[in-house]
Formats: structure tokens, C-alpha cells, sequence
């Protein structure tokens, strides 16, 4: 108001500033929730693409094991085949050829034989590995539901705080001289365009001396600019940060902060 004293506009200004404050804090909790929720589905989402590789390599094992134990069947009728040959070979030099291609069959038996033993290994390992993997995934999205549902819980309850306290604020604004409340949102908007919120929440437009000392800067205040400010009849500001001064009074009977 145009007639309130420089002090009471200082007082107002002070109030208006914790107001934003608080402001500021939910409105960087409201942007930080959806975040959180993304990188809780963003960790499910990298366990369920472990979990499907794992699924993968277990089917690559065991579609080898069964191409082997195919290969097994096949040389078995082959080997039958040449053991049938042999029966009726007329001569020592053919016997001698099948009875080598009946070797070669074996040891390609044997090899295959070895193979599957080492893939059925594998195969029991990762089937113990993606039962791991599966509970895993399930806590996870179990957990990660909760936890969602909570934050939007959250969200909606800061949302809610926040319009109330938006709307608060819009009353309050009219009991402030209208030059400096221009000053102060001058401000604000120089400080949201150029600051990250986590700064912007600890930024001051009005600091307090209190004990002689600013708040903003935690420097002592000049005695001479601490007299100024405890007058009353001008606008004072740090020596050190420029802020706008709002001074513990010369006598305790007036209302601070």
C-alpha cells in the first residue's frame, strides 16, 4: 500500500519472498517426481531386457543341444547302414572303408557327446540364473508400483499445495506497494531465467540483518550502512551481495522479522 511505512513494506516484501520460496521447493519437487517415477520404470525395464537375454542364451543352448543330439540320431542310422555294408562286403579293402567311416561317425559321436554334457551344464546354470532374474523382476515391479502409486500420491497432494498456496499468495499481493512489488518480480524473473531451481531456492531478493549480520552474504554489515537500515527511511542494501536489507530494529519493541 502507497502509505505503509518502509518498514512494513520490508516486512511484506520478507513474507512474500518465504512464500516463493516455498513455492519454488514444490515446484521443484512436482518436476523432480516424474523423473524419479521414470528412472524406477527405466530400472525394470533394464532388468526385463537382462531377463530376455538370458531367456535368448538359454534357447541358444538348448536348440544346440538338441542340433546335437540330432546329429547323434542321424550318424546312428548311418552307422547302422554301414554295419549292414559290411555284412555283405566282398572284399577286405571295403570292409576296412566303412569300418572307417563307422570310426569317423563314433568319434563325431563323442565329440557331440562331450558338447551336449557341457551344454547341459549351461543350461541348468542359466535356468537357475533367469529363475533368479524372474524374481528379481517381479520385486522390482511390485516395488516399483508401489513406490509410482506413492509419488503420485505426492504429486497430487503437492499440486493441490501448491494452487492454495498460489492463490494465497495472489491475495497477498495487493498489500505491497505496487513499485516494489514490480522491483521484486523484475527479479524473480531475472533469477528463474537465469538459475537452476535448487539455486533459485536459495537466492534472496531481501536479506535479513539480523545480529549484524546478512543472511545472504553471512558478512557483517557495515555499522554505518546498519544505521541506515535501522532508520527506516530509505531503501538500504549489502554492501557486500546488494541485497535488499530488512534489519533486526534499533529497539525490541518492534516486530521482526
Amino acid at each position: 500500500m502507497a502509505n505503509a511505512s518502509l518498514r512494513q513494506q520490508l516486512a511484506l516484501l520478507y513474507q512474500l519472498q518465504e512464500r516463493d520460496s516455498e513455492l519454488l521447493t514444490i515446484q521443484q519437487k512436482l518436476q523432480d517426481i516424474p523423473n524419479q517415477i521414470e528412472q524406477r520404470q527405466a530400472q525394470v525395464a533394464k532388468h526385463e531386457v537382462d531377463l530376455a537375454a538370458k531367456s535368448a542364451e538359454l534357447a541358444e543352448a538348448e536348440k544346440t543341444q538338441r542340433a546335437r543330439n540330432a546329429e547323434i540320431e542321424t550318424n546312428a542310422v548311418q552307422r547302422e547302414k554301414y554295419q549292414n555294408e559290411q555284412r555283405t562286403a566282398t572284399s577286405n579293402e571295403a570292409y576296412s572303408a566303412l569300418e572307417r567311416q563307422i570310426e569317423f561317425l563314433d568319434n563325431q559321436d563323442a565329440e557331440a557327446e562331450d558338447v551336449i554334457l557341457i551344454l547341459m551344464e549351461e543350461s541348468d546354470q542359466l535356468k537357475q540364473e533367469l529363475a533368479e532374474l524372474e524374481t528379481l523382476v517381479n520385486e522390482e515391479k511390485a516395488k516399483t508400483a508401489t513406490e509410482t502409486e506413492q509419488l503420485r500420491r505426492e504429486l497430487g497432494t503437492l499440486e493441490t499445495e501448491r494452487d492454495e498456496k498460489l492463490k494465497a499468495r495472489k491475495a497477498f499481493l495487493p498489500k505491497i506497494d505496487k513499485v516494489r512489488r514490480d522491483e521484486y518480480h523484475r527479479w524473480m524473473k531475472a533469477q528463474l531465467a537465469s538459475q537452476s531451481g535448487a539455486v533459485r531456492a536459495n537466492a534472496s531478493f531481501i536479506a535479513l540483518g539480523k545480529n549484524g549480520t546478512c543472511s545472504s552474504c553471512r558478512i557483517a554489515i557495515q555499522p554505518q550502512t546498519l544505521k541506515e537500515a535501522q532508520k527506516d527511511e530509505k531503501p538500504v542494501y549489502c554492501s557486500s551481495c546488494k541485497r535488499l536489507l530488512y534489519v533486526e530494529p534499533a529497539t525490541p519493541d518492534v516486530p521482526f522479522p
